[in-house]
């Protein structure tokens, strides 16, 4: 008994060090306050926490708020419906932003390619090179004189491609075209991340996911018997004081009430939820696939190593995307079906304006014209 009761004290004032080791805060003003009390019929209140989930960070949400911000005043200053505004936007996007990028990075690749008959020649001249050198009579023994250095074929093939690289490397700074440069390109990944969640919070979703709390707003659509959400985009709101219920303005408010009736007749009606029929899904995954596709049959040669697992991977993301996007809200794939099919018109028309360099037809065999023209008097006899 005495050992239990000293065994439980020492438990007890470890414990407590360890506790205000930490310095704890007082909690209990933050649990009672306004924001975490929920009414329940009985009048009590009692405290609960709301979880609100957003992927955005201080750094982005002042560029999150003026995109989003530069979409509602494009769509009040054209008054064009949401339908015509969102495919509108994505052209906007893609010619004002990624064009110009995209257009440096294909010549820049031109450049390279125009490139490749020197140092294929370089290459050449490195294997004789190569081939001839000896060790040198000053710098090594007597019995290694006239030995080749390079005297294996691994060691030959090494060398000659180590210079190569290098030459390749020289000329490619010498004309601006260097390796790191082709990154320019895909400044549109970014790019179309920030405008696809500009897009989500024009419809008064937050980020990838909703910015408020999901228990309180059941609770509010139970209360208000408003129907439940679809496709991860929260139900009508109702307003209160300007503000709505979970805390959208106005002006989003008015947005998401254009968009639930400024779709398709017959098709989707309300642009905040998901098409019924699964057609833009499958629009979208056929999109990328034959993005993908088109930028394989444009390549000069078949993919090898990296850039054959890279295709693979492209393609078979290109495929899960129609069962990954059928809750998508339709607004969202407006947006990537036409962000998508602007890239395929764009490459195929920088192809057929800006194509690439014919490669150079090999030397036919030098025959001399006295035996072209014996030739010519057999084959007529």
């Amino acid at each position: 008994m005495l050992r239990s009761t000293t065994l439980t004290s020492f438990t007890t004032t470890t414990l407590s060090r360890h506790l205000g080791h930490h310095h704890i805060r007082p909690f209990t003003p933050f649990l009672l306050s306004p924001a975490n009390l929920t009414a329940i019929p009985n009048g009590n209140r009692n405290p609960t926490f709301t979880s609100r989930r957003s992927f955005t960070t201080p750094t982005i949400e002042p560029l999150l708020s003026t995109t989003t911000s530069l979409i509602t005043t494009f769509q009040s200053t054209t008054t064009l419906p949401w339908l015509l505004t969102i495919p509108l936007v994505a052209l906007t996007v893609r010619t004002c932003i990624t064009l110009p990028f995209t257009i440096y990075s294909h010549k820049r690749t031109l450049k390279q390619l125009s490139l490749s008959p020197i140092i294929h020649a370089w290459s050449f001249i490195y294997r004789r090179k190569v081939a001839k050198e000896v060790y040198p009579l000053s710098t090594k023994p007597q019995e290694l004189i006239g030995r080749k250095i390079f005297d294996t074929p691994e060691k030959w093939t090494k060398e000659v491609l180590k210079r190569t690289k290098a030459k390749r490397v020289e000329l490619y700074r010498r004309f601006g075209c260097q390796y790191w440069k082709g990154f320019v390109g895909l400044i549109q990944i970014p790019v179309w991340v920030l405008a696809s969640v500009s897009v989500r919070r024009v419809t008064g979703v937050g980020g990838w996911e909703a910015p408020i709390d999901i228990s309180r707003r059941a609770r509010e659509m139970s209360a208000s018997s408003l129907p439940v959400e679809v496709g991860g985009v929260p139900p009508p709101l109702i307003q209160e004081n300007g503000m709505s219920t979970s805390g959208i303005d106005e002006i989003t408010a008015k947005v998401r009430e254009e968009m639930q009736t400024g779709g398709m007749d017959g098709w989707f009606v309300d642009l905040l939820q998901p098409d019924p029929y699964m057609i833009l899904p499958i629009l979208f995954s056929l999109t990328l696939f034959t993005n993908v596709m088109s930028a394989t049959a444009r390549a000069s040669k078949e993919p090898t190593g990296w850039r054959k697992g890279l295709r693979n991977a492209l393609m078979g993301i290109s495929l899960a995307a129609f069962p990954l996007t059928i809750g998508s809200p339709a607004v969202l794939l407006l947006y990537w079906i036409t962000s998508g099919t602007y890239s395929l018109i764009q490459n195929t028309v920088l192809h057929k304006v800006l194509p690439p360099p014919k490669s150079v037809a090999p030397v036919g065999e030098k025959v001399p014209s006295w035996l072209k023209k014996e030739k010519t008097e057999g084959s007529s006899k």
